[in-house]
């Protein structure tokens, strides 16, 4: 019983004293550990890493590409857009009006005083459309909410009031590059032709009226205006 565990305590004791001389040998006398962290390291040092030069430029250019990328898609995007509203059916008329001022702009030798009566007329033109249509506003929504008007009316209806707030913008530039400064007094001289149209359409109906009533009713009037006797 002796024999047998003093032999296993031996060869216990002889494997350990065996790992012990690995231990010390691979740990501290350099041939295990320390001679692969020392190639390893030496490895790492000798791999050196290549930099790329790059201006001082380069973000901005960066940036300035992208804004241009930016706003060339905004006017197209805003051009596609304009586009398919453009294609609704309009609620008034030809506009005649902008159909003159285009044909005078492209007419060669034509006179600044021209040109700018045209774009009066065309802006004139653009106020009264706008006044027209917030004066219906109110009636169409109604409609519109008790279901008298159907969904493809109200569509034109709020296509066109943008098509007119677009198309007096558009007169403002104009005015702009004809004469700089013009666009804050222009408004007021559309706004005031647009009055002194509606007056004049207003008498000019009056006449219309009154020789109606002479056809009905057979009446002999003298050129003062006056009944014959």
């Amino acid at each position: 019983m002796n024999s047998s565990g003093s032999g296993s305590e031996n060869g216990t004791f002889f494997e350990d004293a065996k790992f012990g001389q690995f231990y010390n040998g691979t740990a501290f006398n350099g041939t295990g550990f320390n001679g692969t962290g020392n190639g390893t390291a030496s490895g790492a040092a000798e791999e050196t890493v290549k930099l790329v030069a790059t201006s001082v430029y380069t973000p901005f250019v960066y940036g300035a590409v992208l804004l241009v990328s930016l706003v060339f898609f905004a006017r197209w995007y805003r051009g596609e857009q304009i586009k398919q509203l453009q294609e609704l059916g309009s609620i008034f008329d030809e506009h005649d009006a902008r159909d003159l001022y285009y044909e005078l702009q492209a007419t060669e030798k034509v006179h600044e005083k021209v040109l700018k009566a045209a774009l009066l007329n065309r802006g004139a033109e653009s106020v009264r459309r706008s006044f027209k249509m917030k004066e219906l506003a109110p009636q169409v929504e109604s409609l519109y909410k008790s279901g008298s008007v159907g969904e493809e009316y109200w569509k034109r209806f709020q296509t066109e009031l943008k098509l007119i707030e677009l198309e007096f913008k558009e007169c403002l530039m104009e005015a702009e590059q004809l004469q700089p400064g013009w666009a804050q007094l222009y408004v007021a001289l559309c706004q005031e032709i647009c009055f002194n149209q509606a007056m004049q359409r207003r008498y000019h109906s009056i006449l219309d009226r009154k020789n109606v009533c002479i056809e009905e009713w057979e009446l002999n009037i003298d050129d003062t205006g006056r009944l014959k006797q």
